[in-house]
């Protein structure tokens, strides 16, 4: 009986401990926020006037475009893009590129 009781203490422990670890999982705009807002935020340095020169004003600001494939943002993202650097799965995991790749292709 002890066993038992020792058995579901550790299985409700152990769901305990991963639905916290979910609920702690950053949302895309927090990604966003904190690795890309400094390079592609309204008046930031170099992204947003990097994209206005190339792409268009219209298009410069990430979170106001309709037109990011998410293969194309995955690949931006991991491989970097001109003076871009790649951001490795050490410095953002496949689940929060997917979270930001969510939140950039969101309807707007």
């Amino acid at each position: 009986m002890r066993s038992a009781v020792r058995t579901t203490m550790a299985v409700t422990s152990l769901v305990g401990a991963a639905l916290s670890a979910a609920a702690a999982e950053p949302t895309g705009k927090e990604i966003f926020d904190r690795h890309c807002i400094h390079c592609h935020g309204p008046g930031s340095e170099p992204g947003t006037p990097q994209l206005s020169r190339t792409r268009g004003a219209e298009r410069a600001l990430l979170t106001e475009r309709n037109d990011l494939a998410p293969e194309y943002i995955q690949a931006v993202v991991r491989n970097g893009l001109r003076s871009m650097p790649p951001f490795v799965p050490s410095d953002l995991t496949d689940a929060q590129l997917e979270a930001l790749v969510q939140y950039l292709t969101a309807p707007r």
